[in-house]
């Protein structure tokens, strides 16, 4: 929540990672049930009598095959993602460098913001928040630019990122590995 200083912080105290992968494994079966309905409502729509074409510039059913298609893509990668989250084995030890299985603090601060936030890096595809306690958790995949960028990093280092298009330069300060 932003304070008068234009930062933001995370409630502090550190959430357990048990409690993070039994949050994302949910998120992503809401996600899952609802590419489920998305790409059966596509097929429908592909397959109804409404869908014939008209003539030979009329491409409805078709391009509601390609929505399918892609929503069926979808669910198989979401598949993909609760198999690995659900088998993930978590490392007995507190890790000090950000790697796979890592949970950092951070604070990423560019011209006009501080934010503290909880990153959790996976070796699985998504890009996620979710609510552990009370506070945020954002799961990085480990190929994500941001989880490249801190990977092998510990406590009180600090990194600076390259701008985004037409933005400021960032610098994100590592305050805990665990």
């Amino acid at each position: 929540m932003p304070d008068p200083a234009g930062t933001t912080d995370d409630r502090g105290a550190p959430p357990a990672k048990s409690a993070i992968v039994a949050a994302l494994r949910a998120a992503l079966v809401a996600r899952l049930q609802a590419a489920q309905s998305a790409a059966a409502a596509a097929f429908t729509a592909a397959t109804e009598e409404e869908a014939r074409a008209e003539n030979k510039y009329d491409t409805r059913a078709l391009e509601q095959s390609y929505i399918s298609a892609g929503q069926n893509a979808r669910i198989a990668t979401l598949r993909d993602a609760i198999a690995a989250v659900s088998f993930l084995t978590l490392p007995a030890t507190q890790l000090t460098q950000i790697g796979p299985c890592a949970l950092a603090h951070v604070e990423i601060e560019d011209d006009a913001t501080v934010q503290r936030r909880w990153l959790f890096v996976l070796d699985v595809g998504v890009g996620e928040a979710v609510v552990v306690d009370g506070g945020e958790v954002h799961v990085c995949d480990v190929r994500a630019p941001l989880a490249l960028s801190l990977r092998g990093r510990g406590a009180e280092d600090v990194v600076a990122l390259p701008s985004r298009a037409g933005g400021a330069a960032r610098t994100v300060t590592v305050l805990q590995v665990r």
